[in-house]
């Protein structure tokens, strides 16, 4: 899934389904930092000492400087996620054993002692070096993909659309791709009425969801929702990244 090599993302962070209220205080962000490649050269490549873990309270601290610092990933969270109460339980929640891949989360949010570049290429080494989690269950709770057949596959919400008017997509009924790649790839190919595509390239449309929505779908996966502003009218998109065909 590239968790943060393509952030919230978190994106891949990226992060991000921390919706608002309550659904932000037990929902672990996914994809903060889409489009983000990890580093290749040489130095970069060297495996990096691991940082201490920071305690909710001092990574919420850590959070909110970042983002009054503008730090273009923290823009993927919610905006209650600068008030230190709904951070820090949402925190809590994260690094809890019974949560799936809380370690890695740890690690993730321990960069946040960096500045802002550092913590960023720090993030996508930690997703870079974990191990890619298995297919979940459909409704399981976590990040990981659904494995669906190729029938599945092949009759997946909006996989035949062209232009935008061909689907409606709603909460319970999104978008199906595989993985941010195949996000942005759908918003880029598919077209307004006149054929034109208000992003123009997959760097402009990873930019412009409008943030994680909470979870829907066939199996209660994390939704992105995107609006896309055509001549003809302004739509809707819900998207289910996590729907991949069995391989």
């Amino acid at each position: 899934m590239g968790l943060l090599r393509r952030i919230v993302g978190f994106a891949p962070c990226a992060a991000l389904a921390c919706g608002g209220g309550a659904k932000s205080q037990s929902t672990v962000p996914v994809d903060i930092l889409e489009g983000r490649t990890p580093p290749a050269d040489a130095a970069a490549a060297t495996p990096r000492p691991q940082l201490a873990a920071l305690a909710p309270e001092a990574a919420c601290t850590r959070f909110k400087a970042l983002a009054a610092a503008q730090c273009s990933w923290t823009q993927r969270f919610p905006s209650e996620f600068t008030e230190a109460r709904s951070c820090e339980v949402s925190l809590a929640k994260w690094f809890a054993p019974e949560t799936a891949d809380h370690e890695k989360l740890q690690q993730t949010v321990a960069c946040w002692a960096l500045d802002c570049d550092d913590a960023t290429d720090c993030m996508v080494r930690v997703q870079r070096d974990a191990a890619p989690p298995p297919p979940r269950a459909c409704g399981e709770e976590g990040t990981a993909p659904i494995s669906v057949d190729a029938a599945a596959w092949s009759a997946r919400r909006g996989g035949d659309a062209r232009r935008f008017a061909d689907v409606t997509t709603t909460v319970e009924q999104p978008v199906e791709v595989c993985g941010i790649d195949g996000e942005v790839d759908w918003m880029t190919r598919v077209t307004c009425n006149d054929g034109s595509n208000p992003y123009g390239s997959p760097a402009v449309a990873n930019q412009s969801r409008d943030g994680w929505v909470g979870r829907g779908g066939r199996c209660n996966s994390i939704l992105d929702r995107y609006t896309v502003r055509c001549p003809e009218a302004a739509y809707q998109v819900y998207v289910d990244r996590y729907v991949c065909p069995t391989r």
